[in-house]
């Protein structure tokens, strides 16, 4: 399984009836504990409410900590398989595979690339604006089979969004935080494999894991 080393995950919270995404801010990890802090001129989250101070914690904050699936609930082991993670993986972990989302309120986390070396998992997003077909083709991708990113400038609410191909077979989108960051990956030499296939029964969220290993320059 391809664990993560990601640091940085940018926090966005997305409008229900644009589906745009407003950067929100950056929670970090560190050796130490955990980081928060605002971008200027957020709104504020719940139980955060001063925007101009960084939040320190020696722990998940509650707010991100109650978006991962608990230990003690008998799907955990399975849930975390679903995102080719290892049962001992860390709440952090979980959060940069899954997104964090929850039905109470539309925040979403992504993984924010180093500059250099990048190798990072992304769930596809998108699946349920598919058609039959397209969705169907899903289930005869294998782990470790190439796929392709290409540039989507003509669809109708993103200019930026990038679309998962698969022999110009469409499959979904990267989730729309993360394409300010995928972009100049694709500029240079990079590979999109897919890293794990899911059920139908997992949920159009869950159905499809890639692996992006390339360079950021940041």
């Amino acid at each position: 399984m391809t664990r993560t080393s990601t640091r940085r995950l940018l926090v966005t919270r997305r409008n229900p009836e644009t589906t745009h995404y407003e950067a929100v801010g950056e929670l970090v990890r560190d050796e130490n504990g955990f980081t928060f802090t605002y971008r200027d001129g957020s709104r504020a989250l719940p139980s955060m409410p001063h925007t101009g101070q960084p939040y320190r914690s020696d722990v998940l904050f509650p707010l991100f900590s109650h978006r991962v699936i608990s230990p003690r609930r008998a799907d955990h082991d399975a849930y975390l398989a679903g995102l080719h993670l290892p049962p001992e993986a860390t709440p952090f972990e979980v959060l940069t595979r899954s997104g964090g989302r929850s039905a109470v309120d539309t925040l979403e986390l992504t993984p924010i690339p180093e500059p250099g070396h990048v190798d990072l998992c992304f769930l596809v997003h998108g699946i349920r604006h598919l058609g039959e077909a397209e969705r169907a083709r899903i289930d005869t991708l294998r782990p470790g089979q190439r796929l392709h990113l290409e540039a989507a400038p003509d669809t109708p609410t993103d200019e930026h969004a990038i679309l998962v191909t698969d022999d110009g077979h469409r499959l979904g989108y990267a989730p729309r935080p993360l394409t300010q960051y995928v972009h100049p990956i694709m500029a240079s030499e990079h590979e999109l494999t897919v890293e794990r296939v899911n059920h139908r029964d997992a949920g159009f969220h869950m159905r499809l894991l890639v692996r992006l290993v390339g360079t950021y320059p940041g």
